[in-house]
């Protein structure tokens, strides 16, 4: 059995996936349909009802982004298939930055659709989908920055 012999003086102030406040916020949950689905992915629809699966280069909405979960699940892996995820699809959430140049508080948030990664803007011809939101923290790409959306409002096509 292995015993914890390292510890870290400070937690981590957010981890990706996190809720970020206490303002409202609606959550949902969805039975996942892939093998795998991480925390602080946006998901879409599942083929059958009350299924959720990740973003992907086809997909045309958004019903939330997943949440991070710590009981019943692993700390860093996320949910497996048919487990029911925790999805928020209305409030204030941590994700990750994949925007070379950063965010800036304030920048929409588009989603790219191939990979669901978070960036300010359109990911052009491959595709993105422009979420209902802000981003309401700055932070460099790579890094986590706070996003608050509603996906009860249809996202809008990129290029």
């Amino acid at each position: 059995m292995a015993t914890q012999t390292t510890y870290s003086a400070t937690m981590s102030a957010a981890r990706v996936g996190m809720i970020a406040d206490m303002r409202g916020s609606t959550l949902i949950s969805r039975t996942v349909e892939d093998a795998t689905l991480g925390f602080g992915v946006p998901v879409t629809k599942g083929t059958a009802a009350g299924q959720c699966k990740k973003l992907a280069a086809g997909s045309t909405d958004i019903i939330g982004i997943t949440v991070r979960e710590r009981s019943g699940v692993a700390e860093s892996s996320g949910w497996a298939q048919y487990e029911d995820a925790r999805i928020m699809s209305e409030g204030a959430l941590w994700v990750t930055v994949t925007d070379a140049g950063g965010v800036a508080a304030g920048d929409p948030v588009w989603v790219k659709k191939s990979d669901g990664t978070f960036s300010n803007a359109d990911a052009g011809s491959s595709g993105s989908l422009k979420l209902n939101g802000r981003f309401e923290t700055a932070a460099a790409n790579g890094a986590l920055a706070v996003i608050v959306f509603n996906c009860n409002v249809p996202a809008v096509a990129g290029a």
